[in-house]
């Protein structure tokens, strides 16, 4: 795959699926927790998963914070006609990736209740949550190396197993998820193993890669100078703020849903939460299509390919959010049916919260865009300000805000005027951009 002469469209048709199904695939498997666990356990098994979905958001964190900038740079190297750098940047990324997932590992396992309480779980609901996340910890390096790998299958030329890995993991985790927590008996625990097995069978799959002739993944000695790392760290800053920022807003609103207005409205949060990350997996994945041609173009210095490139991916994120968009609106009763919010009072404040959210929706794919575009060419405060914006700091303001001033069904409007308010931002300073280049091209 040539990213600087190759057709953009024909090399973007072709990293859609993939980036697009690898963000569904790690969405996918919470979503089907979240649905296994309240079919056999009861509903009170969403305030499980969305107490335990910080640890996936903040695995999420690290490994975007490492894969994003060391496969920004990989790609820009690529654009320089650079391959023993692009190995480089590769090799540092495998080395700190796995270190991360060690630590995660050790510290989660010596305090897993503790870490649990921190995250808000109390009376019924804390044994079972421990249990689950305790299995997660066991897993951090593979549930690491995962997404690590996968990009940088994707990014080498071979979007096709990137994508295959990710429809095993989908469909492993549902057979395990039944198996485990339906016949099996194995409750919670047992969900997060099934999620686990299958999150490894896919890293091993993209791994088979690693044995291609074809392949451009070379380990290199004398990767992990002080420059590289920093620069890695750097330039993945942005991708992983916006995982962070999930992560701490996601804690912020668990605690003030819970003061405010107790389990039910936890419950109903819970299901927002999966179907955010839903979202969410299209935008991302829409970017990331975009992501290692604009970041090649970038090394390269082609801006006008940049451009073309950057316009085809916000045509496709404008109808992703359509269509989002309109399934939450219109298929508000079902995604509540779907979680068994059965009961009156419950069903109501769910599909009212889920068309609400919905509405934020018609902002944020925009928003993710933007983000790729800066931290494509290494802009990290103006794409950390956008994400930290649109998922931290104005989400967290409103939450508070409107909670005080009215009542807890209120907290459902936060996002949509965060991620509205951040889009005027975001276009201003990309409009701005765009015109520097014509200036620059003109001069």
């Amino acid at each position: 795959m040539d990213y600087l002469h190759d057709s953009y469209r024909s090399m973007f048709s072709k990293l859609l699926p993939s980036a697009i199904g690898a963000m569904l695939s790690e969405t996918v498997a919470s979503l089907i927790d979240a649905i296994i666990l309240n079919h056999y356990l009861g509903p009170d098994m969403l305030s499980t998963i969305s107490i335990c979905m910080p640890i996936y958001m903040i695995v999420n964190v690290l490994s975007m914070l490492i894969v994003s900038g060391g496969a920004t740079l990989y790609a820009q190297s690529l654009g320089k006609n650079d391959k023993q750098e692009a190995q480089r940047f590769y090799t540092c990324s495998i080395v700190l990736m796995v270190i991360c997932g060690a630590v995660m590992t050790l510290v989660g396992l010596l305090f897993t209740p503790q870490i649990i309480r921190g995250l808000g779980a109390a009376g019924t609901i804390l044994d079972p949550t421990v249990r689950y996340a305790r299995v997660l910890f066991w897993f951090m390096i593979p549930l690491m190396l995962y997404q690590q790998l996968m990009v940088y299958v994707r990014f080498d030329g071979a979007p096709i197993l990137s994508l295959l890995s990710t429809i095993a993991c989908a469909v492993v985790n549902l057979a395990l998820d039944i198996l485990f927590v339906g016949p099996l008996g194995w409750g919670a625990a047992g969900a997060a193993l099934a999620t686990c097995l299958a999150y490894t069978l896919a890293m091993l799959i993209n791994a088979c890669h690693l044995f291609q002739k074809n392949n451009g993944l070379v380990l290199r000695r004398g990767s992990l100078g002080i420059a590289r790392i920093w620069r890695v760290l750097k330039t993945g800053v942005p991708l992983s703020v916006t995982q962070l920022g999930m992560a701490v807003g996601t804690v912020l609103f668990n605690e003030r849903i819970m003061q405010t207005g107790g389990s039910m409205y936890l419950d109903v949060y819970g299901a927002i939460t999966q179907l955010s990350v839903v979202a969410m997996a299209l935008y991302e994945g829409i970017a990331q299509a975009c992501q290692p041609i604009l970041a090649a173009c970038f090394g390269a210095g082609d801006r006008g390919r940049v451009h073309r490139t950057i316009r085809c991916g916000f045509v496709m994120e404008i109808i992703a959010m359509v269509l989002a968009t309109a399934m939450y609106l219109f298929g508000a009763g079902l995604v509540a049916d779907l979680f068994s919010m059965q009961e009156e009072t419950l069903r109501g404040v769910a599909v009212n919260a889920i068309r609400i959210y919905a509405l934020s929706l018609l902002f944020t794919g925009l928003n993710t865009m933007i983000i790729y575009y800066f931290q494509a060419q290494e802009k990290e405060i103006r794409a950390t300000g956008i994400t930290l914006l649109s998922g931290t700091i104005l989400p967290a303001v409103f939450l508070y805000i409107l909670t005080a001033l009215f009542d807890v069904s209120a907290v459902w409007w936060c996002y949509l005027i965060a991620q509205s308010l951040t889009l005027i931002l975001s276009a201003v300073l990309y409009s701005r951009d765009k015109h520097a280049d014509v200036d620059a091209a003109v001069g």
